[in-house]
This record gives structure tokens, sequence and C-alpha cells, in this order.
């Protein structure tokens, strides 16, 4: 057995080399799967394996400052400026990352890449949702979980063909300079136009949506001078003073925070499907394609609350089934092991798109983002746990060693998916706008077709009726006074 980090010193007074030993001043790394990384350029191993710790969790807390950031800005500033300012930021720092060959620069902008990554995902998420009605909703949140396994799918074909990771860095940021076209034909969230005051704007986008879609709409309703604002005032801490709204967010935040763990937990164990790197990889990409499938078929139809509870559970489950071959089976039992990781990883990955697409129909429009982004912190910290928890094996010995994360993991998840039950169904439901309104969700009774929410116009204020008709917009529904 030899040492990666010493080299035994020979003793010219003997034959032999003897037991001294000094450090190593140079390494020889392994080329088979990559041709250069950051690692080895650096030699950020053995005494300086720190490092690269260090590097890593600069990509977490880049995730924790941009979640904390983003969704405030954005609810104040407004989705499309806050989108645009982090597509720049993101495509500058990671195309940047590729040039830099030193240490400190290289965590910073790996930092202030996730930093900026977060607030793209979460802002063009939100504008997604906001800009449809609600049974085109589904198809804006989860759709775009769909590209999210393209990029993977398509990021395992890259790197397969390209091995330098400067260079490899580089390719993967040019795609991003594309959504600087953004700036031209995406629209502000009429829904966050409306309750910042700017009726006149949100009224102009609506003609060109009624427009292109071919609908006819009332003009007595797009020419709004003035909104009733339920809203003004209202911030994100406002959430905690009641107590319904605390229940509800502390449920949201479990369930993100359970989600990331046991998907980050269960991604952690990738070792046990032997083979090859890339295959492996391409394989829970697909795994992920299929568990945002089921989401898409059965968000309407199952509801969001159930839908979230049996993803919850099918992941604890996996978890919990896991204990049994690894105290009793063999090494033939290998593969079940494997196939219950796999089952544990689409439980999670479903859970993860449905609870994100939950939590911005759960949140009000004046604090949508920045409940978002709360929620995000939530999961940036199970993430954090994850590998701590994985790694209780290291400081307790016998089978517990094994047994013990297994079971926080699923004893977690099925608590997580339980809780998720005492949360209001919101599929085929308006979104809230205020504060009331989010209070309010479940109690009222909601259009339960397009023929019955156009009806509802009759009966609500102004606000209420620029949102419903948005909603007839995008529904292709035509209304005329």
């Amino acid at each position: 057995m030899y040492s990666q980090c010493e080299v035994f010193v020979k003793d010219v007074t003997q034959r032999d080399w003897g037991n001294m030993t000094r450090k190593c001043d140079k390494w020889v790394y392994s080329k088979e799967i990559f041709t250069s990384t950051f690692v080895t350029e650096l030699n950020l191993v053995c005494d300086d394996l720190i490092y690269k710790t260090y590097a890593n969790m600069a990509l977490m807390a880049g995730l924790l400052g941009g979640s904390l950031t983003w969704g405030s800005l954005s609810d104040r500033f407004g989705r499309k400026k806050v989108f645009m300012l982090s597509v720049v930021g993101q495509f500058s720092c990671s195309l940047s990352t590729g040039f830099v060959h030193w240490y400190l620069p290289f965590i910073i902008l790996r930092f202030f890449t996730t930093f900026c990554d977060v607030g793209m995902v979460m802002t063009s998420f939100i504008i997604g949702v906001e800009l449809v009605g609600p049974t085109k909703r589904k198809f804006a949140g989860i759709v775009v979980h769909f590209f999210w396994c393209l990029g993977l799918i398509l990021m395992t074909g890259v790197s397969y063909g390209i091995r330098t990771w400067n260079h490899l860095q580089i390719s993967l940021s040019c795609p991003t300079i594309l959504l600087l076209s953004y700036s031209v034909f995406l629209p502000e969230s009429p829904r966050w136009l409306i309750n910042a005051g700017r009726v006149k704007e949100a009224s102009a986008i609506v003609r060109r949506l009624a427009k292109e879609n071919g609908v006819t709409v009332s003009e007595k309703i797009l020419s709004l001078q003035e909104v009733k604002l339920e809203s003004n005032g209202e911030k994100i801490w406002h959430i905690f003073i009641d107590r319904t709204l605390l229940f509800r967010c502390l449920a949201i935040f479990i369930n993100w925070c359970v989600a990331s763990v046991v998907f980050y937990g269960l991604s952690l164990n990738i070792g046990n499907l032997t083979g090859n790197l890339y295959l492996n990889f391409f394989l829970f990409a697909l795994v992920e394609v299929a568990a945002y499938f089921v989401c898409l078929v059965f968000l309407d139809s199952f509801g969001r609350r159930r839908l979230q509870c049996c993803s919850m559970l099918l992941g604890g489950v996996a978890c919990l089934l896991s204990l049994f071959p690894v105290m009793y089976g063999g090494e033939g039992e290998t593969w079940l092991t494997v196939a219950l990781s796999m089952i544990g990883k689409f439980g999670a990955s479903a859970a993860f798109a449905v609870i994100y697409f939950y939590t911005a129909e759960l949140f009000p429009t004046v604090i949508r983002n920045s409940g978002l982004g709360l929620s995000s912190v939530m999961a940036r910290i199970g993430g954090i746990l994850a590998p701590y928890i994985a790694d209780l094996g290291h400081v307790i010995s016998g089978d517990m060693a094994v047994v013990l994360p297994l079971l926080i993991f699923g004893g977690a998840s099925i608590f997580a998916g339980l809780l998720a039950l005492l949360l209001p169904e919101t599929a085929n439901q308006i979104l809230p706008d205020t504060l009331k309104d989010a209070k309010n969700l479940g109690k009222q009774s909601q259009p339960k077709n397009k023929s019955e929410e156009m009806n509802m116009m009759e009966d609500t204020d102004d606000q209420r009726d620029v949102h419903i008709l948005m909603a007839a917009v995008n529904e292709n529904k035509k209304f005329t006074e």
C-alpha cells in the first residue's frame, strides 16, 4: 500500500529504502476521465485538499446569497429587470471563470456565478407562471424542468468530448448569451405591474397578448385608470405575523429542506452505480425526466397537495427499504440497492418540481419571488446538511453506520410528505395577489371551468377583473362586454 501524498526517502547508507518518508512535491494524475481539472492544475490535493472543499462551498454560498437577494429585488423593481441583470452577471462570471488560473479569483467568480444563476432561474420561473391562466400554469411551471434535464444531457455529451476544464467551462457558458435576446420580446409580468400601480403598462401588455392570441377583450377593463391596490405596504415578513400563513410557510420550508436533503443525499451515493461516470450521470438525468413527466400528467388531475405528498412518501419509503439489502443482502443484491436509490431519486426529483411550482402558487404576487427565495434558502440548508448526514457512518460504528443516514432520509421525507397534506390545494385556482388572498386559499369557492371563471368577472373588483382577463387571454377564451 503506497501513499498518494508521501514518498519513501532512500537511506544512502543502506541497501533498502527504510521507513523514512517525505511529502510529495509533484504528482502524476490519471487522465482517463479528464485531461485536466482545476484541482490538478493547482495541485489541490493532500494538505491542500481543503481548498477543493472551499471552492465547492463557494457554490453553495452563492446559491444562498442569491436566494436571499434576487427575490426581494424582483418584487420591488420588477421581474424582467432583475432577470436581465442576473443573465448579464451569470454570463460574465461564468465565462470569466474559464480564463482564471488562480485560486482566489476562481472561487470569487464561482460564488457570483451561482449567485446570479439563482436570479435567472427564480425570476424566469415566476414570469412564466404569472403570464398564463390557471389551466396552462402547469406547463409554465413544469416544462421548464425538462429543459433542465436537456441541459444535463447535453452537458454529458459536451464534457465527454471536451476533457479540459477551462475549455469545458467556456463552452458551457456561451449558450447563456442567447438569453440576452429576451430583453426584446420578454414582457414584464402584468400581475407585478398591476400590484405596482402601473396599470397602463399592464393593459398594454394584455392588449398585445390578446392580439397575438386572437382574443377579443373588453375595452372597459383595458382602459382602467385606477385599480384598488389592497396590497400596498405588504412585505415578506408580514407572513410570519398571521398564524395561518406562518404555519403554511413552515410546511413549505420543511418540504423544501427535506426534498433537498433526500435529493442530494441520494446523489452522494451515486458511487453505488458501478460503471462509466458519464453513463451514470446520463441515467440520473433520465430519472429526472421521468419524474417531471409524471408531474406534468398528474399535477392537475391529482392535485398539487396529494402529488407532493406521494412524491415525498415514495422517496422516503425507497430510503427505508434500502435498509434491507444493506443489512441483510450480499453482493448479489447490489442491484436492488441501486434500483431503490433510483426510485428515491425519482421521488425526490418529482417532489422538488412540485414544491417549486406549489410555492409560487401559495405566495401572493406582492411577495411571490421573495417567498420563493426564502424557500430556496431552506433547500440550500438541506443541501449543506445532506453530506453530513450521509457521512454519519464515519463517526459511529456497527450496522447503524449505514442504517442511520437512510433512517434520517426516509423518516424526514415521510414526515414532510404528510405535512404537505395540511396545505391548501391550488389546482385551477386564481393566483393570490395579496396576503388576504393567500390566506383565503382553499376557503372560497374557485372557478371550476373557463365559463365560470368569466362569469365571476361581474362580481369582482377592478384589480381582480384584470387578473381574470389575463387568464382569459391566455386560455384563448373570447370575452366581450
